[in-house]
């Protein structure tokens, strides 16, 4: 029987890019002090309204730890696939261990340890790059787009683009932090589909008479 493939078309291409941006945003994180540009984005995106915030609120909870777990719950239930959920919820496990490693290598602290006219709207400490939240969230993407038809592949990845620019409009990101965690999952994501495909064949194999 032949090996199964996963359903992206160029993991390749997608983890090439996301290391690339890895790098690049972590060049960005180790500057001293905080490039002009990125402050000021910070700011702007940290000055939304409170109605924004609260709407954004919802919907930034994708990039915690437990939104894998449960995702993965339904994936089980819903495609009677308990390795691809499997698979699922430890890519969220690992990808947000992987995230605070990353964090105490880099030291970088949060926008208000830099700019004091930052407004914090979420209660957040330690350090800030990468973002785990967007670590999570691409990672969840990726993953999900093994389960997902191709038409709702899109809604991942607004949902994931939002979850980044949730966490800088709450003031505890730099867009560096967002973009490096969006890569960071990304690199977690295409790695566990690359497991899920091996394990997948084996279990394909195994079960032939």
């Amino acid at each position: 029987m032949s090996r199964p493939r996963t359903t992206l078309a160029h993991p390749w291409v997608i983890a090439s890019a996301a290391l690339m941006a890895l790098v690049l945003s972590w060049i960005v994180a180790r500057q001293r002090p905080i490039p002009g540009w990125e402050a000021d984005a910070t700011r702007r995106l940290g000055d939304a309204p409170d109605w924004v915030a609260h709407a954004l609120w919802p919907v930034m909870q994708l990039g915690t730890v437990w939104a894998p777990c449960v995702i993965a719950l339904v994936v089980g239930l819903v495609r009677r696939d308990w390795l691809l959920a499997a698979c699922l919820a430890g890519a969220g496990v690992v990808t947000w261990y992987g995230a605070k490693l990353v964090k105490h290598v880099v030291e970088r602290g949060r926008p208000h340890a830099y700019l004091s006219d930052i407004a914090v709207r979420d209660g957040s400490g330690g350090f800030g790059y990468v973002s785990g939240h967007a670590a999570i969230a691409a990672a969840t993407a990726i993953v999900l787009m093994a389960a997902v038809p191709r038409r709702w592949r899109p809604v991942l990845v607004v949902l994931t683009a939002v979850v980044g620019v949730a966490r800088i409009v709450h003031g505890v990101h730099f867009p560096a932090d967002v973009v490096g965690g969006w890569a960071f999952g990304a690199l977690a994501g295409v790695a566990t589909l690359a497991v899920y495909d091996r394990l997948s064949a084996r279990r394909s194999n195994a079960v032939i008479p």
